[in-house]
């Protein structure tokens, strides 16, 4: 296995109260094309 381009380990976010994301990892390989798909209003910019 090789050493990740990027990597998130255990991100949350939080506005207030409420948890917007909770316990996001993601690594992501050299020379890939990584997204978040999702509908209008789901979270992806703040992911």
């Amino acid at each position: 296995m090789s050493v990740p381009a990027a990597q998130f380990v255990n991100i949350t976010q939080t506005f207030g109260d409420v948890v917007a994301v909770d316990d996001i990892s993601l690594d992501i390989e050299q020379g890939k094309l990584t997204t978040l798909l999702g509908p209008s209003g789901c979270g992806k910019t703040t992911s």
